[in-house]
């Protein structure tokens, strides 16, 4: 067992609540999860287990990080003598959000609306919706009325405005400012059938 500090100890031991940390790089973060990872599942003297792996559930920003905590906590269960639960470890919920999610609308995508072949975009698919998105957005404000469009056009290449509002979107939402989308309306079904059928 890794040497901590005293908050450190005290993130392990109190496990009556959920746990967030939030700390730079090399504070400790992984070696407190898999410390309070491993008290939890590993029966104290006299007394069971609080959960059971299956019963945990721990998420990082990447997924190298999940690799590595995973990793980590199997080292940690084998090194106190309980190989079967480093072997169970390898299926713990220790992922990114995404991949939880991915993982809990795979195994239920009907209850949660969903077409049971869904896939989840990768990063590089993602992005090239974003810049379609963004392209087709400002194609149609640039063909609005106006002269404050010309401005923004002057004053920022394409490129730049892009990054900027891109940029601007994402600080806004990582600070939990939600991004209002406009009311679209009932779609104009029968409309669209007459032209349709024109």
């Amino acid at each position: 067992m890794p040497e901590l500090v005293p908050e450190q100890r005290e993130a392990v031991e109190d496990r009556g609540r959920d746990l967030f940390l939030d700390a730079g790089a090399g504070s400790g973060k992984t070696a407190v999860l898999v410390e309070r990872f491993c008290e939890a599942v590993l029966a104290q003297e006299g007394a069971e287990a609080d959960v059971g792996i299956d019963q945990v559930l721990a998420f990082t920003f990447t997924e190298k990080a999940a690799g590595e905590l995973k990793r980590r906590v199997r080292e940690a269960l084998r090194e106190r003598g309980r190989p079967d639960l480093a072997r169970e470890a390898e299926g713990a919920f220790i992922s990114t959000i995404h991949a939880f999610c991915q993982r809990l609308l795979s195994s239920h995508p009907l209850a949660a609306g969903l077409d049971p072949r869904f896939s989840v975009l990768d990063a590089g698919q993602a992005e090239r919706l974003a810049l379609e998105a963004f392209d087709s957005a400002f194609e149609r404000w640039a063909q609005g009325p106006g002269d404050e469009r010309f401005e923004v056009t002057a004053a920022f290449s394409m490129r730049g405005l892009r990054e900027t509002i891109r940029t601007a979107h994402d600080e806004l939402r990582s600070r939990g400012c939600p991004v209002e989308l406009p009311e679209l309306g009932a779609p104009d079904l029968e409309g669209a059938l007459a032209e349709l059928r024109a």
